[in-house]
């Protein structure tokens, strides 16, 4: 009589079996650590190369070398100031008793981070900032894979990552801005708040809101958040610990924006110490909150203006509100909503916001849905290739136009 033979560990098709998984797993694996990077790698040489051709026409400011010197250009300059200076006691005003740009009108995480590694290491500020921003980035890329993979698959990460790394803007991921620094701690925040990790996300909404004035954004996230496990709670338990927690982070995302305007008060006895900052940035001197894309729109274009600006609004709309874009998790989704309708409500227009426009990143790729034949995956894969190339050409554009100063300084073209 045989008797039926079980497979053991030692069994040769087993073993086979769980190498092929494991391979398949660690390949996974793999490819979510090394695509990421390596985009983002082939991508700053890329933009490295761009700096060095556009900085034979940079003048002298500031000291440093080629490539130092445009890295540490317009913003980089306060971000020097603050790091090795910190900021003022009081609000500098000028003869009529209004406030002049100074170091409170930007938030203190990067600089504070920089300034701490030139005095432990005694390298300059054109090196440590510009490489630190470098760091930030790849760290940043590295999470938005992760959390964009985790919701709608390693095509639309991978799509993703690639138009982050050759965006308008993205040279700003290599240089004396804190663009890297915020896109890692959105992304992050995103991927925390999509795992349920709520704890975790208290740190980095608070660093979020030392490095910019964005954490205001995520509260519609965190709403977004809340409808969805309520909705699936049948699925999927949504307990009381757990509810509170979400809304104790939106509460909490709402004090933070008044966090530093606040430490600005206190630091300088001033209450109005960071808006009237602010205020010294605008055209107008005014900080008008909620109506400076309106009235600009009006102003340029009358009627047409305000038209073209409900458009752009009504096109971020139907992209995230398509039934395609349920392919992206509710916070994803959400973030690509409310973001970009933050910057519209909260900032004024100006060059800066095509810089700002980097942590919309899901909307450089705003088809995550999979690909329904072979033909729409190949119609894809093109699309991206095309919006890849012509993303470095607008780079270049942004690197010699905007980042490079080759004169006077023109205020309309701070990047």
């Amino acid at each position: 009589m045989c008797c039926s033979r079980h497979p053991s560990k030692d069994d040769p098709l087993t073993s086979s079996a769980l190498r092929s998984k494991f391979a398949a797993v660690s390949s996974r694996n793999g490819y979510q650590v090394w695509f990421p990077l390596t985009v983002y790698a082939v991508t700053r040489l890329i933009d490295l190369v761009f700096i060095l051709i556009a900085a034979r026409h940079q003048v002298d400011l500031p000291q440093g070398g080629a490539y130092g010197s445009v890295a540490s250009n317009w913003d980089g300059q306060w971000y020097l100031r603050i790091a090795t200076g910190g900021y003022p006691s009081t609000i500098p005003r000028d003869a009529g008793g209004n406030a002049v740009q100074n170091q409170w009108g930007f938030y203190p995480a990067y600089p504070f981070i920089v300034g701490a590694i030139m005095r432990i290491t005694g390298l300059g500020f054109t090196v440590v900032a510009p490489l630190l921003s470098l760091l930030l980035g790849a760290a940043a890329v590295s999470v938005m894979f992760r959390l964009i993979n985790q919701g709608s698959g390693r095509f639309a990460a991978s799509a993703t990552v690639l138009l982050t790394c050759t965006y308008m803007a993205a040279p700003a991921m290599q240089i004396a801005y804190t663009e890297s620094l915020g896109l890692l701690l959105v992304c992050t925040a995103l991927l925390l708040l999509r795992n349920r990790r709520y704890g975790w996300l208290v740190p980095v909404l608070v660093m979020l809101a030392l490095t910019r004035a964005v954490a205001l954004a995520f509260v519609p996230v965190l709403v977004v958040h809340t409808i969805s496990r309520y909705r699936r709670r049948s699925q999927e338990p949504f307990p009381d610990p757990d509810r509170w927690r979400v809304a104790g982070l939106a509460f909490l995302a709402v004090a933070l924006t008044g966090l530093w305007p606040s430490i600005a008060a206190i630091s300088t006895g001033d209450s109005a110490a960071y808006t009237q900052t602010m205020s010294s940035w605008s055209t107008t001197g005014k900080l008008r909150v909620l109506i400076e894309f309106p009235v600009f729109a009006w102003t340029k274009g009358g009627p047409v203006g305000l038209a073209a600006l409900l458009a752009i609004i009504v096109l971020i709309a139907v992209i995230v509100l398509r039934s395609g874009a349920k392919a992206w998790d509710p916070e994803v989704r959400a973030w690509a909503g409310f973001y970009p309708l933050f910057l519209v409500l909260a900032t004024a227009p100006g060059s800066s916001n095509i810089r700002h426009l980097l942590l919309a990143f899901p909307l450089l790729w705003p088809f995550p849905d999979p690909a329904t034949s072979r033909s729409d995956r190949r119609r894809r894969v093109a699309m991206v290739a095309i919006l890849a190339i012509c993303g470095l050409v607008t780079q270049w554009v942004w690197i010699s136009q905007f980042l490079v100063v080759t004169g006077q300084p023109n205020i309309a073209h701070i990047p």
